[in-house]
């Protein structure tokens, strides 16, 4: 197993970063962001399909634009930063203060709020945000956690649709939301397994919660000279696609087909990192080096819009030597 390091922020920009917060700007109505990308009035519209098509690139727009236009109806938030909204069914338990599983937010940055503009990214413009399209698959129901949990037999794991991915907590929905207003651009892994060369285009590669891909996505992702692991368990579990069908399978990993199997690659990266996945509060959060990349040591989507510094300091991390 390769040494890592702990990245140690010693250049002062960074360190100004590190101490970072949302600007608030009573007098602005605006949300400052590099790029044309509003989701923060998302309209009902029922032309929108919930079926999407993978004949070309991924359009992130899109799939937050159809995912979040129902979610109108605004929750109490813990500070003046962000609004959080929910859709109806959602929002009628969340006033009875039942837990809601694993619900799709809708998050925007409040009215007052105008970003600070050095922590909008990446540093480096060449940089591209894989999202996760076949985790959120897995994480539907019935699905591959239904096998998992012996609720089902291997029909659940077998021709899995992943037509309709989903901004969940599972899928790293709230940290897509924020790196795309924050500017970042996105392909899918539906994109990378159909063109592998396409990560040649790039010079840093972004994983979200990336668990599961194929063999032709891992080879060419784990041999990019610079990944930034943002979520831990990223290439953790071997499918296979049929594009055609929009179906997946699982093949490896995550103790299948034998219950001593942990990562379907045997991908040390990410066996040193797995233990990470566990910690979603972030309190001690720093990224660490290994040969050609970072990693976060947490999984952080559920705190990442109260952590600037987090946005922060990944903006340079996606600078090249």
């Amino acid at each position: 197993m390769m040494k890592t390091k702990i990245f140690i922020i010693l250049a002062i920009s960074l360190s100004l970063v590190i101490t970072a917060a949302w600007v608030i700007s009573p007098q602005s109505n605006d949300v400052s962001s590099p790029q044309s990308n509003d989701v923060s009035s998302p309209q009902s519209n029922d032309a929108i399909s919930q079926n999407f098509e993978f004949n070309e690139l991924f359009d992130v727009d899109l799939l937050i634009e159809s995912e979040l236009k129902d979610n109108l109806f605004k929750i109490d938030n813990p500070g003046l930063v962000y609004d959080r909204y929910l859709v109806k069914s959602d929002y009628d338990l969340w006033a009875q203060d039942i837990i809601l599983d694993d619900p799709i937010v809708r998050y925007q940055f409040a009215e007052q709020v105008k970003l600070d503009k050095t922590l909008s990214g990446p540093e480096n413009p060449n940089t591209i945000v894989i999202y996760p399209t076949f985790t959120s698959a897995a994480y539907s129901e019935p699905g591959f956690y239904t096998f998992f949990r012996d609720d089902c037999d291997e029909s659940c794991i077998t021709d899995l649709s992943f037509a309709n991915p989903e901004l969940k907590y599972t899928s790293s929905g709230m940290t897509t939301q924020l790196l795309r207003v924050l500017g970042y651009n996105f392909i899918s892994d539906v994109d990378v397994d159909k063109n592998p060369e396409l990560l040649k285009n790039y010079d840093t590669l972004i994983l979200l919660h990336n668990e599961y891909v194929t063999k032709k996505m891992f080879d060419a992702i784990s041999t990019h000279p610079n990944i930034i692991f943002l979520f831990p368990n990223a290439l953790y579990a071997e499918i296979e696609v049929n594009h055609d069908a929009q179906t997946m399978t699982l093949i490896r990993g995550h103790n299948y087909p034998q219950p001593e199997i942990k990562n379907g690659f045997d991908y040390t990266i990410e066996e040193q990192f797995h233990k990470y996945e566990y910690d979603a509060d972030c309190l001690d959060w720093t990224f660490i080096q290994f040969e050609n990349g970072y990693a976060l040591n947490c999984y952080p989507d559920a705190i990442i819009w109260d952590n600037p510094a987090i946005v922060g300091t990944l903006k340079f991390l996606t600078l090249v030597d």
